[in-house]
């Protein structure tokens, strides 16, 4: 099987909403907003976009899965905005994925620009509510014990990564209140105005020990967008992000012989951390410490701006909220073009994003150099 190729192709425009708890606004108006921006951002109309991908899919498992309600679907979009592309999709997959499923369609020739569309809506209710009393297969051995979410599965992990290495609830901490400081410097993150102290954070409930509520990412609403086009039309454009390698696979850490970087070389890194957990397993995974070292490497070395490998400088999923990828996407990029305001990192000319869960992720690195 040849290998996946998304280098020659670039991210030149994105449109991000405000990151809300709840609001009234329909989840259309929302993604239309992020659509919009990202159009205008690149410096485009609806009239040049000839390809389309989207991931809609509500997570909650009580979703009604109701275009317009709690999802977007391509066609909804497109016909708002009189978008007509020849090339469309929605993907079952997070923000990552959908820029390499982007980068196949302009690479083939079959588009000049691609808008790529996450909006995610957070209803009323308990998250989790499902009247399904249903456990086929595996889940009959978990469900009926209450393991079923995905906290249970990750919670089990970090005890056992806990026991096997020494780390503490302190060191996890590191991760959750780097990502909250980071936050207070991000305009449109949940948290921005609510910062968090370790005393706060040792003191919050559990939701699977010793996973606590704030290890979790926030049930969010909101939706970003971007604009990917080809090597060759980025030139015209004023701030191209060029995607100079990416693997969607098991192996994240595959990444650099792509783009034929090494891990040192990565400037700023975003992580997703949809549990705080995962931002360890990652920085061993990508070859940033070895197994069992991500915990000194965040004590001596350090994550926050000021540190040997800047991680989530936008607050990430803990600090901005649930977007499954998309804020971290987009911070990559604005990280690569220098555009992150007060958070933007000096000399950044390898930006590093990873998205996905332990059994598969997504790695891209963007770079603002052609």
């Amino acid at each position: 099987m040849a290998p996946m190729r998304t280098d020659g192709v670039a991210v030149v425009g994105v449109g991000s909403t405000a990151i809300v708890r709840r609001t009234d606004r329909s989840l259309l108006a929302i993604a239309c907003e992020a659509a919009v921006a990202a159009l205008g951002d690149a410096g485009i109309g609806p009239e040049d976009v000839d390809g389309y991908i989207g991931t809609p899919v509500a997570p909650n498992p009580s979703a009604a899965h109701a275009d317009g309600v709690d999802e977007v679907s391509g066609a909804l979009l497109q016909r708002t905005l009189g978008l007509a592309p020849v090339w469309s999709a929605d993907l079952v997959a997070m923000s990552a994925t959908a820029v390499v499923a982007a980068a196949q369609a302009l690479r083939s020739g079959d588009c000049r620009y691609v808008l790529v569309v996450r909006v995610i809506g957070n209803p009323p209710g308990v998250y989790s509510a499902t009247s399904n009393l249903d456990a086929a297969g595996a889940a009959q051995f978990g469900l009926p014990y209450g393991y079923g979410a995905a906290w249970a599965r990750h919670a089990l992990w970090w005890a056992r990564y806990m026991h096997d290495h020494g780390a503490t609830r302190e060191d996890l901490f590191s991760v959750v209140g780097t990502g909250r400081r980071h936050a207070q410097l991000n305009p449109l993150a949940y948290w921005k105005g609510t910062e968090l102290t370790l005393p706060q954070y040792l003191a919050a409930p559990w939701v699977c020990e010793p996973l606590s509520i704030f290890d979790c990412d926030i049930p969010v609403t909101g939706a970003v967008a971007f604009v990917m086009t080809t090597a060759a039309l980025a030139g015209g454009h004023d701030h191209p992000a060029h995607l100079v390698g990416g693997v969607s696979n098991a192996d994240p850490a595959g990444v650099f012989a792509r783009a034929g970087v090494a891990p040192a070389e990565v400037d700023v890194a975003q992580l997703y951390d949809g549990f705080a957990s995962f931002v360890p397993m990652w920085l061993e995974r990508l070859g940033f410490a070895e197994t069992g070292g991500a915990v000194p490497f965040m004590r001596d070395r350090g994550i926050g701006l000021d540190g040997a490998l800047p991680v989530n400088t936008f607050g990430g999923s803990l600090g901005e909220g649930r977007l499954h990828g998309a804020g971290h996407v987009r911070e990559a990029v604005l990280q690569a073009t220098g555009r992150a305001g007060e958070r933007q990192l000096p000399n950044v000319r390898h930006s590093l994003v990873l998205v996905g869960i332990p059994e598969t992720a997504t790695a891209l690195l963007f770079s603002g150099d052609a």
